[in-house]
């Protein structure tokens, strides 16, 4: 983009913004609708006076479609981060989530590995990649004769989906086979799945992972309940990490499958009177009384935070994890013409205790909003106490703070660096490739020792910030000519010195090697379940929620509100 362009698309996001917004400047908001419909109409004609001066005489040519996106995402910036102007494919993924289905061939795909190959997580359970024999572990290299080098996952998904019986050409390249795979699948609608893991753990205690509110959450979560209550659940998980919301129907529908009819699970409030509504239980729960806790973590927004908050405002689980995210906003979607849609904040939702979780710093100190904001402000409710149904004491804003605080294990910069290289990963595929015979995940020595290798022979070296800080200063004294010889040869030494002392980092962090290199290959054999199963032992989070489940009287714990007085204490 020119300079030019650049000033130009700059100064429709913030210059059209002011001229338009001009005679608010000091003023009042408006007293009532008719002043406000008067003022709506007064500056739609100064905006659209502009945008003509502009788009036919400015001194260089003005994109008119461009023009106008820019203005629309000028005036959006100045309200808060939800309310969007969407594209086309914006608005598909959206109304995927409210059908709860799309079209497509039904994998599961991210970029794995230090080249960063379009791979296939998982074939999703009866759909036309499964039936054709798509595996995890697939590398996706081309889509209709297009290379997916450099592909995201969106851009993929563009190439896959597409209307139920029309025809998809993926070329994989599977390890342990010479020549690359052709397939040709046929697209057939996909139901889109929340729960990504349902499923019975130890002792009893059941396990659900929600991936996100879609419109067929509440349901999946309460087939999940009724077929782990019919293999004998004593108590159970709901995963909520890193699940970012979705549809507030859905949300309702998952919490109610857990509290009594009738209960208030969550109310909306905003300026349209229609915004104002109560949600409550409209069903009886297919679990009423089993033990329950709710994991959430800094991932965790909106439609997981009511789940979360009400369950917790009722005393219906203990929420274990992290502070969750903080989003208590409520967005409606406007379709327009060609696809494009605007995603726009009616209103703020509360939890059944009346807490407010929406963090209200959308801007941060520098910034500045042409919002104005009810005179009952909620931008204190951060430092308000709220009581659940038992008498707990609950804090309003900034997210969901869980009742057990439990964080994961901190990564250092060595695991971020084999992390981030892929190296576990590609380890692990290559591992199965060369050992077809290997169906257990236990990590031996022999494996242990075969990685260590493998690590050498990507040039993998690992140097902790003294190495680094040495290094630093050896290429700045080379660079040097003043200095003495004597001091860059003691450099070179000390140099020398670390790289010969240098620990053994594979025996040092073994266990998150081990850990590693299981949900690794766990994941290639059976996809999302064995990574998940291959994973909680070294989830700290997970641990905590098992150990709560298998000790009763410390859940309840948890749960009771404070201790009633007796007459003599009165």
């Amino acid at each position: 983009m020119t300079l030019m362009k650049r000033g130009l698309r700059n100064w429709a996001a913030t210059g059209m913004v002011v001229l338009i917004l001009a005679t608010f400047a000091g003023a009042a908001p408006p007293a009532n609708e008719m002043d406000l419909y008067l003022q709506i109409k007064e500056n739609i004609g100064l905006f659209g006076t502009v945008y003509r001066e502009i788009s036919s005489k400015y001194v260089d040519q003005v994109d008119p479609e461009a023009f106008m996106r820019a203005g629309i995402e000028g005036m959006l910036s100045t309200l808060d981060p939800y309310t969007v102007f969407l594209d086309d494919d914006a608005a598909d993924d959206l109304h995927i989530m409210t059908a709860g289905q799309y079209g497509g061939v039904g994998i599961e795909i991210g970029v794995r590995g230090k080249d960063k190959v379009l791979t296939v997580i998982s074939p999703i359970e009866d759909t036309p990649a499964e039936r054709q024999g798509i595996r995890p572990g697939d590398r996706i290299i081309e889509i209709e004769g297009h290379s997916t080098a450099g592909f995201t996952t969106d851009q993929a998904a563009e190439y896959l989906r597409g209307d139920p019986g029309t025809k998809v050409n993926m070329l994989i390249e599977r390890l342990g086979v010479a020549e690359p795979l052709s397939f040709t699948l046929e697209r057939a609608m996909i139901t889109v799945r929340d729960v990504t893991f349902a499923g019975m753990l130890d002792g009893g205690v059941g396990y659900i992972k929600l991936a996100r509110f879609s419109r067929n959450a509440g349901e999946e979560v309460r087939k999940a309940v009724e077929d782990l209550k019919a293999r004998g659940m004593a108590g159970l998980i709901l995963d909520l990490r890193r699940n970012p919301g979705g549809l507030l129907p859905a949300a309702v529908e998952v919490t109610q499958n857990f509290v009594p009819k009738g209960v208030e699970i969550v109310s909306t409030q905003g300026r349209d009177p229609e915004s104002r509504r109560s949600y409550t239980s409209q069903v009886e729960p297919v679990a009423p009384d089993v033990p329950l806790v709710v994991l959430v973590d800094e991932g965790s927004a909106s439609a997981s935070e009511i789940v979360a908050g009400a369950l917790q405002d009722l005393d219906r689980a203990v929420v274990v994890g992290k502070t969750s995210f903080g989003k208590g906003l409520v967005q409606t979607l406007v379709d327009f013409k060609e696809g494009k849609a605007l995603k726009i904040t009616t209103a703020r939702y509360y939890t059944p205790s009346g807490r407010l979780i929406q963090k209200m710093d959308y801007f941060g100190d520098d910034s500045e909003s042409i919002v104005h904001l009810a005179p009952a402000s909620d931008s204190s409710a951060a430092l308000e106490q709220y009581h659940t149904r038992a008498g707990r004491i609950v804090y309003g804003g900034g997210g969901i703070t869980p009742d057990l605080e439990v964080s994961l294990p901190e990564v250092g910069r060595f695991e971020t660096e084999i992390i981030r290289d892929g190296l576990l990963y590609e380890f692990a595929a290559q591992y199965l490739a060369n050992h077809p015979q290997k169906k257990e995940t236990a990590v031996t020595p022999e494996m242990l020792g075969e990685f260590r290798q493998f690590l050498a022979e990507k040039d993998f070296t690992y140097k902790d910030d003294l190495e680094l800080k040495v290094d630093e200063l050896l290429s700045m004294a080379q660079g040097d000519a003043n200095l003495p010889p004597e001091l860059l040869g003691h450099l070179q030494m000390v140099s020398q010195d670390l790289s010969a002392s240098r620990p053994d980092y594979v025996i040092r962090h073994q266990d998150f090697l081990e850990s590693g290199l299981e949900k690794e290959l766990a994941g290639l054999q059976e996809g999302n379940r064995g990574r998940i199963l291959a994973g909680i032992q070294a989830d700290t989070q997970m641990q905590a929620a098992l150990d709560l489940l298998r000790d009763d009287e410390q859940y309840q714990v948890y749960l009771a509100g404070p201790p009633t007085m007796t007459e003599g204490e009165k």
